[in-house]
């Protein structure tokens, strides 16, 4: 890859997290690539996780609607350690999980972030005894004599092997049994906190998984879906294209299938490498992957150094597609392209009215100085947003609107009214448009 610079960071950070501070962007273009995938990797762990500042409003995630999903845009907007926020997003639509008490999908949250980037087995082994999973799908009381087959159906289509891929009905069946005998365990305030292995509500008897052979129990399950010859190049191409919009070639996906393997089904040497591609940096004039919904607006609330104000964010993301917290099934949201539908564009459009009626981004009657040159005006508003990228059609577009404000102006008030005019359309148009969308 030629040079590194900060478009190089704007990109990398967008994709391994909610976008760079302009900061963030001066600083890691002057380290440099390595220093910048390192840091990703490997942030300072005496570093505190969240920056102190901007402070957002009062939440109280547990009892409050819709404040779960604000304290976690807070986690995001804030933090130091954004590859590892921007996984546990990964790991939340992975691992699809809705319908149970809030403190458990709290938990189940705190999970995916000790976890993030570790062993996909141990990952694995934690989400098969975790309260909200085995509320959700079935695993807690599902005993010998009546084995239930939810966790083990989506355990080998959703979470290890893909649907169809390697694995027969029979398979599941036979998986189910050696998953049986989890039973509730410990209660704190009436929620339940962890779960048990209760040796007498498991069959103990011999099954058959994958043409192997055993008396096996849940963790033999977990075993043998990691260790099938299919589950590389499921993991690979999910995480693959999290993180890029380009396709994945068979070169590539075999080097990453063995840098995976070899590493004894770590992730972090996996994700590493994917961010190391060029192929992450393809296009940086023309970025192709559109943001999800609590990505766009995470990333504008963090550049514009906002922070979490309202709690209309709660009802705009849901619009948009996407409720934390509450994926839509156990196959999580549709990604790409889909976010994009008429309705989700149209609210887009009005979290940016939100976003410029918040104090620091509002422009209040008189606030323009006049006589600005319509690149002077542009140069202004982009400060303003968190210097967002646009493309040169785009930059062309908004020096026009900047001309044709000035050019309907006569007496001095009227220049007054349309260079706050100007600056309105001008920081709404860039963060509603189609260039801040994608990434």
């Amino acid at each position: 890859m030629a040079g590194w610079n900060e478009a190089h960071v704007h990109r990398a950070l967008w994709r391994a997290g909610f976008g760079a501070t302009e900061h963030e962007a001066r600083k890691w273009a002057h380290r440099g690539r390595g220093d910048t995938i390192r840091w990703l990797l490997s942030p300072n762990g005496r570093k505190a996780p969240l920056v102190s500042g901007p402070k957002p409003m009062a939440l109280d995630p547990v009892n409050e609607y819709g404040h779960d999903m604000l304290w976690w845009m807070d986690r995001m907007v804030r933090t130091t350690r954004p590859l590892e926020e921007k996984m546990v997003l990964f790991w939340h639509d992975h691992f699809a999980t809705r319908d149970v008490d809030t403190p458990m999908m709290l938990r189940q949250n705190a999970l995916f972030r000790r976890r993030a980037l570790g062993s996909f087995p141990a990952l694995l082994s934690y989400v098969m005894q975790d309260p909200a999973m085995g509320s959700f799908l079935n695993l807690i009381g599902s005993y010998k004599d009546e084995p239930n087959e939810n966790f083990a159906r989506e355990l080998m289509e959703l979470f290890t092997l893909g649907e169809g891929n390697g694995y027969t009905e029979t398979d599941v069946r036979e998986a189910a049994r050696a998953l049986t005998g989890y039973v509730e365990d410990k209660k704190v305030g009436g929620v339940l906190v962890s779960v048990k292995f209760d040796p007498e509500r498991h069959d103990k008897g011999t099954k058959k998984i994958f043409g192997h052979k055993g008396r096996f129990g849940p963790h033999d399950v977990l075993r043998l879906v990691v260790n099938h010859h299919r589950h590389p190049e499921f993991l690979v191409r999910k995480l693959w294209s999290y993180f890029i919009a380009e396709p994945l070639d068979a070169r590539t996906r075999v080097r990453l299938q063995k840098t995976y393997v070899n590493s004894g089904h770590k992730l972090k040497p996996l994700v590493g490498e994917i961010l190391d591609h060029p192929k992450l940096y393809a296009n940086l004039d023309g970025p192709a992957m559109v943001k999800a919904p609590v990505v766009a607006v995470a990333g504008m609330l963090r550049a514009t150094r906002m922070g979490v104000k309202t709690d209309d964010w709660v009802w705009i993301t849901a619009s948009m597609g996407q409720r934390l917290f509450s994926p839509p099934s156990v196959a999580g949201w549709e990604w790409g392209p889909a976010w994009m539908s008429s309705n989700g564009m149209r609210v887009r459009f009005t979290a940016a009215n939100v976003a410029l009626g918040q104090p620091g981004l509002k422009v209040e009657d008189k606030d323009t100085p006049l006589d600005l040159s319509p690149k002077q005006h542009l140069d202004r508003a982009l400060a303003a947003v968190g210097d967002p990228w646009i493309s040169a059609r785009t930059r062309k577009a908004l020096l026009s609107l900047a001309s044709g404000y000035d050019r309907m102006a006569g007496q001095k008030w009227q220049r007054q009214v349309a260079a706050d005019m100007t600056q309105r359309a001008m920081r709404h148009l860039l963060l509603s448009g189609p260039d801040y969308q994608v990434h």
